[in-house]
């Protein structure tokens, strides 16, 4: 019962964040959360340099790293389309995998601005959001920073940030 409940309440915050308001997601984040995207892109080196290992590279911890993080992809306009979500262990250690397109739809109908495919993992431990990892084809986050930069002049990393 409680693995349906975690899939609508992803669906619904992915929902929200889609619409723009992210809190709901950053309301079940711990304050000693754990954010991991990789690759070499604007999105993972925000904070810290990259760094390789077997081991993902945690590139946002906490609430206010966090909420930088969600500002910038509300400011985007990325959106998220579920194609999948499973749901594994107790509420001691829930572990919720997500198949999704991520994407930045053209105003005009026109081909997408950006689009991916993503892999997340999130980890919920007593209904608090504890870590979460991105997998997606991080070359396309590259290649889409290098077109911004080009067209804008300025670096994509040269986000405002809050904190």
């Amino acid at each position: 019962m409680y693995k349906a409940t975690i899939r609508a309440l992803m669906r619904h915050a992915v929902k929200k964040l889609n619409a723009g308001d992210y809190s709901m997601l950053l309301k079940m984040a711990s304050p000693d959360f754990e954010l991991a995207f990789p690759g070499e892109s604007s999105w993972a080196t925000t904070f810290r340099p990259v760094q390789r290992g077997r081991l993902p590279h945690v590139t946002h911890r906490g609430v206010d790293e966090a909420t930088t993080f969600a500002e910038r992809f509300v400011r985007e306009g990325i959106q998220f389309h579920i194609e999948d979500i499973l749901v594994n262990g107790g509420p001691w250690k829930i572990r919720v995998a997500l198949r999704v397109q991520d994407f930045i739809p053209a105003g005009d109908g026109g081909d997408d601005i950006y689009n991916n495919r993503v892999v997340a993992f999130l980890e919920i431990r007593w209904g608090r959001l504890v870590r979460w990892e991105d997998y997606e084809d991080t070359q396309r986050v590259a290649d889409w920073d290098n077109r911004r930069q080009a067209h804008t002049g300025r670096s994509p990393s040269a986000v405002p940030r809050t904190i």
